[in-house]
């Protein structure tokens, strides 16, 4: 059981990150290098 909640937290946590990035393209297109590099280091 508390492997499953460790695995439901670390996705949950990823999609975020995702959508952050997603949506900081959506505003700031001239920076999706920069945006993309952060989120693979991430």
């Amino acid at each position: 059981m508390g492997a499953g909640l460790a695995v439901l937290g670390g996705g949950i946590g990823i999609g975020l990150i995702g959508k952050g990035a997603v949506e900081s393209i959506a505003r700031q297109p001239e920076a999706t290098g920069k945006i993309q590099i952060n989120m693979i280091l991430a």
